[in-house]
């Protein structure tokens, strides 16, 4: 099954509207960012998923571990530092 495709005109000033079908499946509303890259002579629209990227959420997680943990033992420290900020994302 071929992906769905939308066809929109560019506007004056470079402006063009996101149809609502796709704005509705994005999850898009006023006010939202969006991004744009190039890639390849393709433009691509990027939708944040959240809030704050993942490097922003994780600031900070890791104050008080040591910092000569093995490579099995900071997965953990990670999993176990983010396991509170997981279960709060759930309830809202």
């Amino acid at each position: 099954m071929a992906a769905p495709e939308w066809e929109v005109s560019v506007l004056e000033k470079g402006r063009i509207t996101i149809p609502r079908e796709l704005r509705t499946r994005l999850n898009l509303s006023k006010g939202d960012k969006v991004r744009f890259r190039l890639q390849e002579g393709k433009i691509y629209l990027l939708v944040p998923k959240g809030d704050l990227d993942a490097v922003e959420s994780s600031r900070g997680i890791l104050r008080g571990v040591e910092p000569e943990l093995g490579i099995e033992e900071l997965g953990d420290a990670i999993l176990d530092a983010f396991t509170p900020r997981l279960g709060e994302e759930a309830e809202e």
